[in-house]
């Protein structure tokens, strides 16, 4: 009895509705990586923490940021894709990262419903996240998609 009772719980769980996959198409990912921010934690306070990547072609490449909401620093590169691959070069340290990226589709944390993940990643974190429907390609227009905070004194 405890044996049928184990095959009946397989099998089961194996029959259920199991989720399906959220990843974006390797022929879609590259549309969505560019032209939106692409941020590790939204940010609650003026001084927390943060990293952005945006990729923008229209601007040469792509900047990665280390910052608060109102300061930072910037690194600026060079980026192609091919597929699911991304290649960085970064001009100013002359390193050359090859590496593996993936979109998916989720739901959060808040506000996001985007996952972006990089196999390596040359500065910051490998896990960002955005929102679809944000999109621009100024950095005052991408800039302006953070949330409005005052600086406490």
């Amino acid at each position: 009895m405890r044996s049928v009772l184990l095959a009946v719980v397989v099998v089961a769980g194996c029959t259920g509705d199991a989720p399906s996959s959220r990843a974006v198409p390797t022929d879609q990912a590259p549309k969505l990586l560019i032209d939106r921010n692409w941020i590790d934690a939204w940010p609650e306070a003026h001084d927390d923490h943060l990293f952005v990547a945006r990729f923008v072609p229209s601007m040469g490449g792509g900047v990665f940021q280390d910052r608060t909401v109102f300061q930072g620093q910037f690194e600026l590169f060079v980026f192609h894709t091919h597929g699911d691959q991304l290649k960085v070069h970064l001009p100013h340290t002359g390193e050359h990262v090859d590496t593996k990226f993936r979109i998916e589709r989720v739901d959060g944390p808040e506000p996001f419903d985007l996952k972006l993940t990089l196999d390596a990643n040359p500065r910051g974190p490998r896990v960002y996240y955005s929102v679809e429907a944000q999109r621009g390609t100024t950095a005052a227009a991408l800039d302006a998609q953070l949330p409005p905070m005052s600086p406490q004194r």
